[in-house]
């Protein structure tokens, strides 16, 4: 079972939708999401914050070690990219925003179901391969692992 939250940023202009894959760790594990207007003055500490693309997250290090008991590693080794990384706590997608965006770019594609189902099955597959590389290339976190 995983469940999504949906936050807005520290400044109010940027909202990301949060995974929390297997429902190990609790929407309060996250102190603080920062778009990438919020960080143009932010020191980041990496002790308690992922940097993806502009974005960072931060976390409670210390709340979520408390829960390492259900994770494939020791407390100690329970950091803000093993969080992220192992999709305890990450995006919905691959980027912040990706659920909108991704319903947004394969709408025209949906489309070609109701007229040619061949064509359809080979342009969705060519989109999301594509997509990945792409993302990847920006320099998304979650693209960058699964390329």
């Amino acid at each position: 079972m995983c469940h999504a939250q949906t936050r807005v940023c520290k400044c109010g202009t940027g909202i990301a939708t949060l995974h929390f894959g297997n429902n190990i760790l609790p929407e309060n594990v996250v102190t603080e999401l920062y778009c990438p207007e919020c960080t143009a003055n932010l020191t980041i500490d990496h002790s308690t914050m992922l940097e993806d693309n502009g974005w960072v997250i931060e976390f409670d290090i210390e709340g979520a070690r408390l829960f390492a008991h259900e994770f494939p590693a020791e407390p100690e080794k329970v950091t803000p990219e093993f969080i992220f990384d192992n999709g305890f706590c990450t995006w919905v997608g691959y980027t912040p925003t990706d659920q909108k965006d991704s319903l947004e770019e394969k709408a025209a594609i949906i489309e070609l179901a109701k007229t040619d189902k061949k064509r359809y099955f080979n342009e969705m597959k060519d989109w999301s391969i594509g997509r990945v590389k792409r993302l990847a290339d920006e320099g998304w976190r979650k693209a960058k692992l699964a390329s």
